[in-house]
């Protein structure tokens, strides 16, 4: 007969690993119960599985044997914690940190900026340009100046005060990011001692749990200031990646380094060995950013409003005359300097004044397709074309039906020609005075003739008595007192006798008028009417402007003559580059030349484009070079921030005599002589210091110390109002003088007007609305309009991303609570099973027991 294999011993066994398990089971329980609060903890649960069954037979079954099982164990307690979630809640938590730490400072920023608001920046810079107004009202004003004096040292003041702020601020935060890395590295080493003893753990196979939620709740703090990459070894160890540099692998660590920068006032930067650092996420980023590029951002955009506004209104300034008509050659503000072997080349400025020089062509109509298409233009009505000249006068019938051709067979006005011809654009038609200046000539029309022909014109109103109107005016000799505003602002006065008494008729008044110092008459025959008139035109030493003329008295005259005030179309002459360089060495006007800025061609049309429209051209094409013209048309280039305000990072090419003839260059040591025929580099990339000022030796230049693109300028602390001007605004410069014809377009006399013209002054506050800044796409006005606007875009968006991210986070951190998360009401219940389960386990042994002594007791 078979006997069982298993004993009542063995079954108490299997009853005792019950207890033994569940009781392990209860304490795993209470561990979870009592760090329910704890950071990172994880829940862990045992895992439960039976011990190996031994087989035996039973007298019931003796060829078959069973397998008796032989209780429970424990054979592992696992943690509960989602790997994946993990890595999504520190890529989002890096993110979340970036836009808290960059919108916590924007917000800063924009409380320095104190805008929108009475004290802020703007309005002290709008206070600056309004106060020019009260000394045009009164140019000789003291308090008016002075007080403009005080408005330009408020807005220095505030402006430097802010720079100071936003420099304190990178200051702050670099400290901060040296703090950071402190904390980084105690991360790093505990992160390292965690590792070894989690491998130690691993190695006995007893699962450290607690050491990988430690581990664990590390990754998640770092994960605040950086952005992290790990991976984990078979033996529980994981190798850490900051940025792009590994920091720990396994026990073996390398801490992060903050190292001062050899330049930029000894801000870190970071570096893993020797190996720099570069993160793309978390708090330490932000910071880097904020240190290096936003703060950097606004500190430059006060640097370029300073450099702008300081050489802007500085060259205006220079070439006026103060109120008591002395040349000042002053700087409203002190003067940008270098200090450095290699500075950036801000400004270059020509040494020649292209103003009043002779006017010997001016252009009509151009850009046609043929000759025919000018010459055959018909004029529709009956006009007739006046002009008055060096004492002389003449006028020229135009004819309903005729043809411009006509009239340029029959044109014979004061020694000029009407002429076709070809130029760049076309055929134009042209009125030409080879020997003289037109500058000194005047042609008015009647009708519009003159505009038909494609000329600029402009209405003047001219005293004019008709033949017919001066019935009642008695023979005899009328006294005519006038004063004339000459050129220079000055008064002269003057009787005219107007000798009527051989006869009261149009030639005896225009005889009269043309003894005057600055008075010319003319008779002539309106074609529509049929009816002689004369018409009294101020000569060219007022500029043929009848404003420069006021009637003090004129016994009665002009009211019995019936004179009137009638619109005349004048001619009027433009500033071409065909008269300024007219006659230079190879300079064809017919020809057009191209200007070369950082491979941008620049096409200029010397018949048709002036200085003015020059310098739209450069300004419209957003090269990174901005031209502009001081008010006596002194050539200037200016560097923009697309180029770090540096025209040494750019290269610029032209016609050699171009750049010759605005003053720029003189390769040949002689002022006299331009050379077009040669092609010409104005600055070149490769060009050190020392060869760009010899070149422009004959030229002014604005230098000021380069700084590394992660570096303000430092610009606006050297802003200043000049110390003559601060210490007696008097010297404030209010005209602007003029200047005295020349023959070669350089003007080197320079006359002042007087205290009643503040000219210049309006030049200052019309440069307000100049677009200069931002490469030319904002002017003064809008500058610190489009910063506060940028900045509270920044602002904006840092916010919407700060929620969005936080919001994510927050997601997945109540999905990782969900997994790894102490659940109170879970862990009783399981407490209960447990306990259940080791009350009958040892019910088991209890039954056993008494099993055991029946059968002790039966022996007996």
């Amino acid at each position: 007969m078979n006997m069982p294999d298993m004993s009542m011993f063995g079954i108490l066994n299997t009853a005792l690993t019950g207890i033994y398990t569940h009781k392990l089971a209860m304490n795993v329980v209470g561990h979870n119960i009592a760090n329910a609060n704890t950071p990172g903890y994880s829940r862990q649960r045992p895992v439960i599985e039976a011990t190996p069954p031994i087989p035996l037979t039973t007298l019931t079954q003796p060829s078959i044997p069973l397998q008796m099982g032989t209780g429970s164990r424990v054979r592992t307690i696992v943690r509960l914690r989602d790997a994946f979630l993990d890595i999504q809640y520190r890529q989002v938590n890096n993110r979340y940190n970036y836009w808290d730490t960059i919108l916590s400072n924007l917000h800063f920023i924009e409380q320095l900026l104190s805008e929108p608001g009475e004290n802020g920046i703007r309005s002290l810079v709008d206070n600056f340009w309004n106060a020019f107004q009260e000394v045009i009202s009164d140019p000789t004003n003291t308090a008016s100046k002075a007080e403009v004096v005080s408005r330009a040292q408020q807005m220095v003041s505030q402006m430097k005060d802010l720079y100071g702020r936003l420099e304190q601020l990178r200051e702050d935060i670099d400290n901060e990011i040296v703090q950071r890395v402190s904390e980084i590295n105690q991360m790093i080493k505990r992160l390292a001692d965690l590792n070894n003893k989690i491998r130690i753990g691993m190695t006995l196979k007893s699962p450290p749990n607690d050491l990988l939620d430690e581990r664990d709740r590390i990754l998640d703090e770092l994960s605040d200031l950086v952005n992290i990459n790990y991976t984990e070894a078979e033996d529980g160890q994981i190798t850490l990646r900051i940025g792009n540099q590994i920091v720990l692998n396994g026990s073996t660590y390398n801490e992060v380094r903050a190292l001062e920068r050899p330049y930029g006032r000894g801000y870190h930067e970071l570096f893993v060995g020797n190996a720099k650092l570069i993160l793309s996420d978390g708090k330490l980023k932000a910071l880097l950013d904020l240190r290096d590029s936003t703060i950097v951002k606004y500190m430059r955009k006060l640097d370029e409003f300073v450099l702008f506004t300081t050489d802007a209104i500085n060259l205006i300034h220079r070439d006026g005359f103060e109120s008591g008509g002395v040349t000042t050659n002053l700087d409203f503000f002190k003067k940008i300097e270098s200090f450095s072997d290699d500075p950036a080349i801000f400004r270059i400025k020509g040494n020649r004044k292209l103003e009043m020089g002779p006017y010997h062509t001016v252009t009509g109509i151009h850009s046609a397709t043929s000759v025919s298409e000018i010459t055959g233009k018909t004029f529709t009505s009956d006009d007739l074309i006046l002009s008055f000249g060096g004492g002389t006068s003449s006028a020229l019938a135009v004819s309903s039906g005729s043809t411009i051709n006509d009239l340029i067979s029959s044109w014979n006005l004061l020694g000029t020609t009407l002429s076709t011809g070809q130029h760049a654009g076309g055929y134009r038609l042209y009125l030409e005075d080879t020997s003289g200046d037109l500058r000194n000539k005047i042609f008015f029309s009647l009708g519009d003739s003159l505009s038909k022909m494609g000329f600029e014109t402009e209405t003047r109103g001219f005293l004019t008595i008709k033949e017919s109107d001066f019935s009642s005016l008695s023979p005899g000799i009328y006294k005519v007192s006038v004063e004339y505003t000459l050129k220079d602002g000055s008064k002269q006065s003057e009787t005219i006798p107007i000798d009527l008494s051989s006869g009261v008729s149009l030639s005896n008044i225009a005889s009269s008028i043309n003894s005057s110092l600055h008075l010319r008459a003319q008779v002539y025959t309106d074609p529509a009417t049929g009816e002689n008139m004369l018409v009294i035109v101020p000569d060219e030493f007022l500029n043929f402007d009848p404003s420069a003329v006021n009637v003090l008295s004129d016994d009665s005259f002009f009211t019995e003559a019936n004179a009137f005030v009638r619109n005349y179309e004048v001619l009027k002459y433009r500033d071409t580059l065909e008269n300024v360089f007219y006659g230079q060495t190879g300079f064809d006007p017919t020809r057009a030349f191209t200007i070369t800025i950082n491979s941008t061609d620049i096409e200029i049309d010397p018949v048709v484009d002036t200085l003015e429209t020059l310098v739209e051209k450069i300004n419209e094409k957003g090269t990174g070079v901005l031209a502009d013209l001081t008010p006596h048309n002194s050539f200037v280039l200016r560097a923009t921030s697309l180029y770090d305000f540096d025209l040494r990072m750019m290269e610029i090419k032209g016609p050699q005599g171009f750049f010759e003839a605005l003053g720029l260059i003189d390769p040949d040591n002689d002022p006299t002589t331009f050379d077009w025929t040669n092609s010409y580099t104005l600055v070149s990339k490769n060009d050190d210091f020392d060869t760009l000022r010899d070149r422009f030796r004959v030229s002014d230049i604005l230098t000021f110390d380069r700084a590394p693109h992660d570096e303000p300028l430092n610009i606006v602390n050297q802003f200043e109002v000049s110390s003559s001007l601060a210490s007696n605004p008097n010297n404030l410069a209010v005209d602007i003088g003029y200047a005295l014809e020349n023959s070669d377009w350089n003007a080197v006399d320079i006359r002042p007007t007087g205290a009643a013209n503040p000219k210049l002054l309006e030049m200052v506050q019309n440069l307000y609305t100049r677009k200069m800044l931002s490469n030319g796409k904002e002017s003064f006005y809008e500058f610190f309009g489009g910063v506060v606007a940028e900045l509270g875009v920044e602002a904006e968006t840092a916010s919407s991303l700060k929620t969005n991210t936080e919001i994510l986070r927050q997601e997945i951190d109540n999905e990782r609570e969900r997994v790894k998360g102490v659940s109170l009401d879970e862990e009783m219940a399981n407490m209960i099973e447990y306990q259940h389960a080791f009350s009958a386990a040892a019910k088991v042994i209890s039954t056993v027991d008494e099993m055991i002594q029946t059968v002790i007791n039966m022996v007996r």
